[in-house]
């Protein structure tokens, strides 16, 4: 069965920072920000969760504002500064309140 194989190119790492995000171009969505957390990143996506937000289309354009906390990068990092990025929506389990996102440069 090819259902369990990994369809990722790039690993996923657990990684919890708070963010912000807000829906492009969806009526009702778009106007408000949402707040949720990431579960786990990397180099081309995240799964994000919050308890904030209904169901979005698939390839929904999402802005996020990402804050990273000090002890989960380089110590050398005095103050990590919020982070923008662009993704959008390739899955959603609305039941669990989660999304899988595809990040755009």
């Amino acid at each position: 069965m090819t259902d369990n194989l990994e369809r990722r190119k790039w690993p996923r790492h657990k990684v919890k920072i708070p963010v912000s995000f807000k829906c492009r171009g969806i009526q009702n969505l778009s106007r408000s920000w949402h707040v949720g957390e990431t579960m786990d990143i990397s180099v081309d996506g995240m799964r994000v969760t919050s308890s904030s937000l209904g169901r979005l289309p698939l390839s929904s354009e999402l802005t996020l504002l990402c804050f990273p906390k000090k002890n989960s990068l380089a110590s050398y990092i005095q103050e990590p500064e919020p982070l923008w990025i662009k993704g959008h929506v390739i899955w959603q389990d609305s039941d669990n309140k989660v999304l899988g996102l595809h990040l755009v440069s």
